[in-house]
């Protein structure tokens, strides 16, 4: 769990930039992507706006036995007497009493999923399936973005774990802030070359951040002579300090050169 870390690892282990791939494809593409380099504006997306319905997904276990539940609530109440502790397991698990919890449980992971935001980026700025995926196949930019003590926006950042299983909660768990991380930073194995990090917001949409946290753009290898142009304005008009990269297909292997440019 993530507060067995100390925190000064935390930070150690968070990249020192990490990157958003966008399109330039659509107009709605050009507008959210022209919006982030000149407005400082980030979109926080729902849950059910991810392109993995499974993103997010928990499975409450039922089959607390009565040694683990006492156990647990033994840790919960220090100061309980043996006979009071055995008492409450024997109460708290009949099965209404677990049904009630159940439900509690899928009511405040529904409740969250309603109303927090998340923004996701990668660790990786020339990853050539987030290129493709992402970046309209290498037509459209990747925006770099510079932690500092840990943190982006002024937000925590969580990287994302990947599992063959969904986290599990037992009736027996409260819905704490760490358990909802837990759920929100879990995906499947199979998005594990993404090298996500994310950012987990108290509301959905548009937020703004400070300007200098852009430190680079990057042209994607395949990106039109318009829209180009049309970063190099959007760069211009917010006055942004940020470097300009142009990224280069590989002519010997599978890859990417990234190079600055000049401005």
């Amino acid at each position: 769990m993530l507060d067995t870390v100390p925190q000064q690892d935390l930070v150690m282990n968070i990249p020192s930039h990490l990157y958003k791939y966008r399109s330039l494809r659509t107009k709605a593409d050009k507008e959210h992507t022209s919006r982030i380099l000149t407005h400082n504006e980030i979109y926080f997306a729902k849950r059910k706006k991810f392109n993995d319905p499974f993103d997010c997904n928990f499975h409450i276990s039922c089959g607390t036995d009565f040694n683990t539940y006492k156990a647990r609530l033994k840790q919960l109440n220090p100061n309980m007497q043996e006979e009071e502790i055995d008492k409450q397991t024997r109460k708290d698990l009949q099965p209404k009493i677990i049904r009630k919890r159940e439900r509690k449980i899928n009511n405040d992971i529904r409740r969250i999923n309603e109303t927090f935001g998340v923004f996701s980026m990668s660790a990786k700025r020339d990853n050539l399936l987030m290129w493709s995926h992402y970046a309209d196949h290498h037509k459209g930019i990747c925006i770099e973005f510079k932690t500092t003590h840990g943190k982006l926006f002024g937000c925590d950042i969580l990287n994302v774990e990947y599992d063959v299983k969904c986290p599990i909660f037992t009736v027996c768990d409260d819905m704490n802030l760490e358990r909802v991380k837990k759920f929100v930073r879990t995906k499947f194995l199979d998005w594990a070359y993404e090298e996500e990090w994310r950012i987990i917001y108290e509301k959905t949409g548009c937020q703004f951040f400070p300007p200098e946290e852009i430190s680079g753009v990057i042209l994607g290898s395949r990106i039109s002579k318009k829209n180009k142009e049309l970063v190099l304005k959007c760069l211009s008009l917010n006055n942004c300090t940020a470097k300009l990269y142009e990224a280069h297909e590989c002519k010997d292997r599978f890859g990417l050169d990234i190079t600055l440019m000049e401005r």
